[in-house]
């Protein structure tokens, strides 16, 4: 079985670099973000200018219209024409007649519901959590297309293997030690975050024991090789913004392989425990292949930038 990854797209449409596979799995951000992304940096530069956390807010809609003066109906455009471009990726995909796995990106307008408070870490990461939600990828870049799979949060079965979905993560699902120190609030943190992480889990134990699983999720595993923020213009460089979630996942269960991407900065591996993690990369120019043969990894390869 021979396996093409796509990495992280953001609107455009991959270049195919091989022939010869049987499946596709991408990890999400299908959709483009040119003009979110604009607002984000205005966002990131007034949030510095005085002082404030400079993390995206839940609702950034609230924000954007209020402090940044957009129009609802500006925003409304620019999300009409992120998900346009998303349906094309994936009509894309779909169009080679092969199965297609995907998890639903940050950028892929979940159907999450979620409150705009994060006056306490309790609250922030109860909302994070109901974030991370959603049920499933966006309608509107899935409806029709048959021979796309939705994984998230669900486990299909196939005759030699088992693949299962993490989607819409962004970054840790737990706060670090500096962030709280609330006893009472990080209890409460981890019954939430116990809640997301069973979600995962209540799938994992449907799927066939007998064959090897593909661990499918949008962000990479924390304090990895994987999801280190590298760029000096970043507000949060030199930290590690990977999935806690995929993270404890993998050392708990140990799926055959992780794929993820997310973090823009890497095109590699690495390995926890006897469990190998790809962060498949950013843009329309990167590929992995790799196959699976008698339970085993074979034939990885990082096709595009420099990976390793």
């Amino acid at each position: 079985m021979k396996f093409l990854v796509i990495g992280d797209l953001h609107g455009i449409k991959p270049k195919i670099k091989i022939k010869d596979f049987d499946y596709i799995i991408a990890p999400g951000d299908f959709c483009s973000d040119r003009d979110r992304r604009k607002l984000y940096i205005k966002w990131f530069k007034y949030m510095k200018e005085f002082n404030d956390c400079c993390e995206e807010p839940l609702d950034s809609n609230e924000y954007f219209i209020k402090i940044l003066k957009i129009t609802p109906s500006k925003l409304k455009k620019y999300d009409e024409k992120s998900l346009q471009d998303g349906r094309k990726v994936l009509e894309f995909l779909n169009s080679f007649g092969k199965p297609v796995f995907i998890v639903p990106g940050n950028w892929d307008q979940s159907d999450a519901k979620y409150t705009n408070d994060d006056s306490t870490p309790l609250r922030k990461y109860k909302n994070l959590h109901e974030r991370y939600s959603g049920k499933r990828t966006n309608s509107k870049l899935t409806r029709g297309l048959k021979n796309i799979f939705d994984c998230q949060f669900k486990v299909f079965k196939f005759k030699e293997f088992n693949i299962l979905g993490y989607g819409l993560s962004s970054g840790p699902e737990l706060p670090d030690s500096r962030e709280v120190d609330n006893k009472d609030q990080i209890r409460k943190i981890k019954v939430s975050y116990n809640k997301l992480f069973d979600k995962v889990k209540s799938q994992y134990f449907k799927r066939n024991k007998s064959n090897p699983t593909i661990f499918l999720s949008h962000n990479v595993p924390q304090n990895t090789k994987l999801d280190k923020i590298i760029s000096p213009e970043s507000y949060l460089h030199g930290k590690h913004f990977g999935s806690r979630i995929t993270k404890d996942f993998i050392k708990k269960y140990q799926p055959l392989i992780c794929i993820g991407g997310h973090m823009h900065e890497h095109f590699r591996k690495d390995k926890i425990g006897k469990t190998i993690c790809i962060n498949s990369g950013f843009g329309h120019d990167v590929n992995v292949i790799f196959e699976i043969k008698n339970n085993k990894i074979i034939n990885l390869k990082f096709l595009g930038q420099n990976g390793v």
